[in-house]
């Protein structure tokens, strides 16, 4: 029980400097049970002696990833082990069997070595011989495909997940196929995000978004997460201000609008994007 406070008391206490996340500095008196709760993302940083065992866990639909900051993993994997899972007999995650979606995912992404469930044990097995930093993040699994004419990956951060549906489909049945497969249609929150999507999947035929006005016209609001947009990338003189267009829902891509955004019927028939965030 002392461990267990001392590891939560340092989270509470210790000022980062790695943005929203919680830095955790251990000593030896951390290290024999103590146990961390992750929601937002979490830096450990050592010493880490031999025999100082850590155990992580997030919520139960989510899982963990690890990375190291500035540094390379499998360098790191020399001097402590990664349980999946709580238990005694929890398998040790390799590199060389985490399962990369090659297609999708960004290449300049750190190495990571995901969980397949909400908790992971790590046991330090000698004293480093340089000093790195261990980053812990709660993370969303990630299909290889949504079925036939579909790419998953993770093209954005490695905690999140997007899935293209190359099959057309009207604004409505593409956000019941999001809904099926646990996603979202997506919404764009920023422009890094919209960049990185359209850099894995083009903009070469149009894909539906959640941004829709048919709540209220002119009021558009991304279904997905009930917000209004604090950005937006509309297509030149888009979105139509005519009181009785009927052009009520959000597209981006295809020959007319190409990067930008455009409001069109929602009955068209395009491609869409899912997401699901951690």
């Amino acid at each position: 029980m002392v461990a267990l406070l001392g590891v939560f008391l340092v989270v509470t206490l210790f000022a980062s400097s790695f943005g929203n996340a919680d830095v955790v500095s251990l000593d030896d008196k951390d290290c024999a049970g103590g146990y961390i709760f992750v929601d937002k993302e979490i830096v450990i940083d050592g010493p880490f002696d031999g025999d100082c065992i850590l155990q992580f866990e997030t919520q139960e639909d989510r899982i963990l990833a690890f990375t190291v900051v500035d540094g390379d993993m499998k360098e790191a994997l020399r001097f402590f082990s990664i349980h999946d899972g709580l238990e005694n007999n929890s398998p040790i995650l390799l590199l060389e069997n985490q399962k990369i979606l090659e297609l999708a995912s960004r290449k300049d992404l750190p190495a990571a070595l995901y969980t397949t469930q909400s908790g992971a044990e790590i046991k330090f097995i000698k004293l480093p011989t340089s000093n790195f930093q261990l980053k812990i993040q709660k993370a969303v699994i990630c299909p290889f495909n949504l079925g036939v004419d579909s790419q998953c990956g993770r093209v954005v951060d490695e905690t999140s997940c997007y899935c293209a549906t190359f099959t057309n489909r009207n604004q409505a049945d593409q956000t019941m196929y999001c809904v099926d497969n646990n996603m979202k249609l997506i919404s764009f929150e920023n422009a890094t995000e919209e960049e990185r999507v359209q850099a894995a999947w083009g903009t070469q035929t149009p894909f539906w978004t959640s941004l829709t006005d048919t709540r209220r016209e002119g009021t558009w609001l991304w279904e997905s997460s009930m917000t209004i947009p604090d950005y937006t990338n509309w297509y030149p003189g888009r979105p139509n201000s005519v009181s009785s267009n009927t052009d009520d829902c959000m597209a981006y891509g295809g020959a007319t609008f190409l990067t930008f955004w455009g409001d069109v019927g929602c009955a068209t028939m395009a491609h869409a994007v899912c997401e699901a965030q951690p």
